[in-house]
């Protein structure tokens, strides 16, 4: 009995171990990486002024989610904490204390939005820019200019904090999102402008936006680095839209109810899908209509 016993403590002393060993590697691997640089070429950004393409700004600033974490006020806000996973917040985009506003060029925003890139160089964590990598010259400028228009508000947004948990999702390689700098092509050429209209093309332009959650072929599952107690992202491919008509559809994201009526999970921004306009919803509609 005594040796069984040694035996067990020897395996558990050598299981105690090789986690170490993992979790040890994990950090370092994980640190490595996110202390990398990226290099974009710097290139000009244009500049909007005029009150309607603010205005479309701030619609484009709410619409495709920036708010959930950098906040309807653009101070910052802890979007995830949790002890396992870390804790991130969304950065101050104010020219208030705590902001970054100021001390960045259009490019450097530009850059932050469309590559994952901060000033410095190093990717930024948990900034969904695999989203917004397809964004147009003519979106990204329209949001800066939004940005540039806000009020300053004082706040600053406690550091990120990388969890066991997350590092070791990001290791392998189960979050994208953690570094989105690591999977964009950082000398692609963006669009200069893409014509809305009810087609397919601009229809897939805007589904990119739905990638973060519902993964890049959008049938749905598990969502990279959300709490467990969060529900999977749906199929929002034809299978998962089957029986939906484009008016349901837009209901759906005009009010948060599903086609039967049931309520839309609030993990689910559709008051942020709200704001998009008509013509984007039934082009999104119809390109989601084509897959699976």
């Amino acid at each position: 009995m005594k040796k069984i016993f040694k035996r067990l403590l020897q395996g558990l002393g050598i299981l105690v171990a090789l986690i170490a060993v993992f979790l040890g590697v994990v950090y370092f691997v994980t640190s490595r990486r996110m202390a990398k640089t990226f290099a974009v070429k710097d290139h000009p950004v244009p500049v909007y002024t005029s009150l309607a393409d603010i205005a479309e700004g701030k619609r484009l600033f709410l619409s495709r989610g920036c708010a959930d974490c950098h906040g309807e006020n653009l101070a910052g806000k802890v979007f995830l904490e949790d002890g396992a996973m870390g804790r991130y917040a969304g950065s101050n985009l104010t020219a208030g204390r705590g902001g970054i506003l100021a001390s960045r060029s259009d490019f450097e925003l530009e850059k932050a939005i469309r590559h994952g890139v901060g000033k410095d160089g190093r990717a930024l964590v948990f900034m969904p820019s695999l989203d917004f990598q397809g964004m147009s010259n003519q979106d990204v400028a329209r949001i800066i200019a939004y940005m540039r228009s806000a009020p300053a508000v004082d706040n600053e947004p406690p550091a990120m904090k990388a969890g066991p948990v997350a590092r070791v999702l990001y290791f392998l390689g189960k979050i994208p999102v953690f570094i989105s700098a690591e999977r964009i092509d950082h000398t692609a050429q963006p669009v200069a402008e893409v014509k809305p209209g009810v087609d397919l093309e601009y229809g897939k332009y805007i589904a990119q936006t739905c990638t973060g959650c519902h993964n890049h072929q959008l049938t749905g599952g598990p969502i990279q680095g959300a709490p467990p107690e969060w529900p999977p992202a749906s199929n929002i491919t034809n299978a998962g839209l089957k029986g939906y008509t484009e008016e349901q559809f837009i209901t759906a994201l005009r009010t948060g109810k599903r086609s039967d009526g049931s309520a839309i999970n609030p993990i689910m921004p559709w008051k942020n899908l709200s704001k998009m306009t008509d013509t984007e919803i039934k082009a999104l509609f119809k390109y989601l209509k084509t897959l699976g």
